[in-house]
C-alpha cells in the first residue's frame, strides 16, 4: 500500500479544483441502440463496417449487457481502441446500458503497438506511427472513423488538458524543433521554433506547453505565445488545467507551470512509475507502475492499489473521479478508488487506448 503522501511545498502557487472536463455529444444514437445489438468482435473490414458476433465482451464465456451491468456504480460509457487481426485498429464503444459496438478505424498498427490517445471529450483520437530507423513518425488524428495524417516528421504530440479537439505536436526539421497547434480539423498553426532542443511536446493547456528535451533529460516550459519561461529536470507524467504538472524526477513531484515544486514522498510505492493521470477535479493522481496502479489524494491519504500488470501505458478516470481504468496485457483493469477493489474486463482483447464518455454532459 502507499502511505500518506508527505508534501514538501516550495511552490509559489496554490492548487485549485479543476474545471470538469467537457463531455460527449457523439454516438448518442449508437449508445441508445446499444441494448438491441449483439456483442461485437474485432475483425478487419471497411472503415465503419460493424461485424456482429456472440463472443463474450468480458471474456467470461457469455454475452453481457452494458458496462454498468458489470461494474456497479460505473457512471459512463467506455470508448477504447483495440488491435484487430492484421494491420488495423478497431473502435469499441460500450454504453452504460447495451452491448458494445465496434467498427474499424482507418489507421495502421505499429508493432509493438503505440498508444492511441483520446482527447478530453472522448471524441477524437491521435496516434504516432513510427518510421523505421528514424526518431520521428507520422501523426494521425481526428474522429475515429475519419482519422487522417496530420503531419510527418513528428516527434511527439499532446491533447489539450481541458479543451476538446485541440492538439499540439512537435516536428523536427533543419536541426530545429517546431511546435504546432491544430484545433479540430483546422490548419495547423506554428507556435514557435527552438534551436538546441531535441525532444517532443509532452503536455499543454491554457497555462502553456511542456517540452521534453531528450538530450538533457529536461522539461522546458513555454508560455502560450511560445516563449521559454522555465527549465526543470525530470519527465512529464501529466498536466491539469490549473497549471500543475506531475513529473518523475527521482520521485513523483508536482511542478507548477508558474514556478515552484511540491514533492510527494510515496512510501511503499512498488515498481518504477511508468505513467500518471490527474483526476478530473485535479485533486488526485493515479500512478501506474509495473505492479499496477496507485491512487493518491494530493491533500489527504486515501491510497488504493491494484495488482493488474499494465499493457500500453495509459490511464483514464471516470467522470465522477471514482474509477481509474488502464489497459492490461490483456483487457482493461477497472479500479474502484472508493472500495479499493479492482477488476479486469474485456479480457479477450488487446487494447492500445481508452477513454470515457460521460452520460451527464452534452
Amino acid at each position: 500500500m502507499v502511505s500518506a503522501p508527505k508534501v514538501v511545498e516550495d511552490a509559489r502557487e496554490s492548487r485549485e479544483p479543476r474545471t470538469p472536463r467537457p463531455g460527449w455529444g457523439w454516438l448518442g444514437v449508437g449508445l441508445a441502440l446499444g441494448a438491441a445489438l449483439a456483442v461485437l468482435v474485432l475483425r478487419p473490414g471497411p472503415p465503419g463496417e460493424v461485424v456482429t458476433s456472440t463472443t463474450a465482451a468480458a471474456g467470461s464465456g457469455g454475452v453481457v449487457g452494458g458496462i454498468a451491468d458489470l461494474i456497479e456504480g460505473f457512471p459512463d460509457g467506455l470508448v477504447a481502441v483495440a488491435r484487430g487481426d492484421g494491420q488495423s485498429l478497431e473502435l469499441l464503444v460500450w454504453p452504460l446500458r447495451g452491448e458494445p459496438i465496434e467498427s474499424n478505424i482507418p489507421v495502421g498498427v505499429s508493432r509493438p503497438a503505440d498508444p492511441v490517445e483520446f482527447d478530453v471529450s472522448g471524441r477524437r483520437i491521435a496516434t504516432l506511427l513510427p518510421i523505421p530507423d528514424q526518431a520521428s513518425g507520422v501523426l494521425y488524428a481526428g474522429a475515429p472513423q475519419d482519422a487522417a495524417i496530420v503531419a510527418t516528421d513528428v516527434t511527439g504530440y499532446a491533447w489539450h488538458d481541458t479543451g476538446a479537439f485541440q492538439l499540439a505536436y512537435t516536428t523536427l526539421g533543419d536541426e530545429e524543433l517546431q511546435l504546432w497547434v491544430r484545433v479540430d480539423n483546422g490548419e495547423p498553426e506554428l507556435v514557435t521554433r527552438g534551436v538546441g532542443i531535441d525532444g517532443h511536446v509532452d503536455a499543454w493547456g491554457d497555462w502553456g506547453f511542456a517540452i521534453e528535451d531528450n538530450a538533457r533529460d529536461d522539461i522546458v516550459l513555454f508560455t502560450q505565445a511560445g516563449e521559454i519561461k522555465d527549465t526543470n529536470t525530470g519527465r512529464v507524467l501529466d498536466s491539469e488545467g490549473s497549471g500543475w504538472l506531475a513529473i518523475d524526477n527521482q520521485g513523483v513531484n508536482l511542478l507548477s507551470s508558474g514556478g515552484g515544486v511540491r514533492g510527494l514522498e510515496l512510501e511503499g510505492l512498488e515498481g518504477q512509475v511508468l505513467a500518471g493521470r490527474f483526476s478530473g477535479d485535479g485533486q488526485r493522481l493515479a500512478l501506474l507502475t509495473s505492479e499496477g496502479v496507485s491512487v493518491v489524494s494530493l491533500d489527504e491519504a486515501r491510497p488504493v492499489v491494484s495488482d493488474g500488470r499494465p499493457g500500453v501505458l495509459q490511464l483514464a478516470w471516470s467522470s465522477d473521479d471514482r474509477f481509474v481504468l488502464y489497459p492490461g496485457s490483456r483487457g482493461i483493469w477497472v479500479v474502484d478508488s472508493a472500495s479499493g477493489e479492482s477488476e479486469p474486463i474485456l479480457a479477450d482483447r488487446t487494447f492500445t487506448g481508452l477513454g470515457v464518455l460521460p452520460l451527464g454532459e452534452s
